[in-house]
């Protein structure tokens, strides 16, 4: 569809178009004047991939009802205009997911100039797996998250409590999840970047795993509903991932270490 939509992992592929001009550095109005470009691309972007999701938005609405199909036995609607705004709505939600690679491509190419050449580094050698870990994070909502929240919340229900979920409450709860999972997922991400740079030291996040452990159950409880069941559910694999993140930068830094020796004896 466009050029330029492939992984993140592979943004810093035109950032050497930039380097021969990074060290002079723009005027206000020249940065002013590569921000509208970017914006005006990004919104371009963003139209074209709205404008081709439509006609599948049947599909998309599929999708989403599915992993709480097991526990809801219909939805309904209240006003006649809310299931077209909200085929509207899905329309846009699904076009920003094609558009994604594209729109964070763009935003590098405007960001990476002003960053040092060991921040560059890392951001580009993270970007993939930041790519990764965000839809691992959507996948887990949509597989595990929301077919047991759903259940646990239905299962309150009695021949006097009866539930009558709307479509528009139901795709908010459920595309809330989505993204929220894959914002979350991005923890390993932030803490190996801020470990490698020396902003963290790994010993001391080490040393508080009781503070980080109370950080992400408020996090789960900020990007979930006020329920304890589901913010539990959002901890496990954060804690997890913290905890995979330290060995991650243990790793990298005895990988780092050997090199440095093998270069010496050389």
């Amino acid at each position: 569809m466009f050029p330029a939509m492939i992984s993140p992992i592979r943004m810093s592929d035109n950032l050497s178009e930039n380097n021969s001009s990074q060290d002079d550095p723009k005027s206000f109005y020249e940065h002013l004047s590569d921000l509208r470009v970017c914006v005006i691309r990004c919104v371009l972007a963003m139209l074209i991939c709205t404008i081709v999701a439509f006609p599948f938005q049947e599909f998309w609405l599929k999708i989403l009802i599915y992993p709480g199909s097991r526990s809801l036995k219909s939805l309904t609607w209240l006003n006649p205009p809310d299931i077209f705004i909200l085929r509207i709505k899905l329309s846009i939600l699904f076009g920003l997911l094609i558009a994604l690679p594209y729109l964070v491509r763009q935003i590098w190419l405007f960001v990476a100039p002003a960053l040092h050449q060991h921040e560059r580094k890392w951001i580009t050698r993270l970007s993939g797996i930041s790519f990764g870990l965000f839809w691992l994070g959507v996948m887990f909502a949509y597989w595990v998250i929301i077919p047991l929240a759903m259940k646990f919340f239905m299962s309150f229900g009695n021949e006097f409590l009866v539930p009558n979920i709307t479509m528009t409450h139901y795709i908010g709860f459920t595309t809330f999840l989505l993204i929220a999972a894959g914002c979350a997922f991005q923890i390993p991400i932030v803490l190996v970047f801020l470990m490698r740079m020396g902003i963290v030291p790994r010993e001391k996040l080490a040393k508080n795993r009781g503070i980080v452990l109370v950080i992400i159950l408020i996090m789960s409880a900020f990007f979930t509903p006020p329920d304890a069941f589901t913010m539990l559910l959002m901890s496990a694999p954060l804690y997890s991932l913290f905890e995979a993140s330290l060995l991650m930068d243990k790793i990298m830094e005895k990988m780092k270490n050997k090199k440095h020796k093998t270069q010496n004896n050389d």
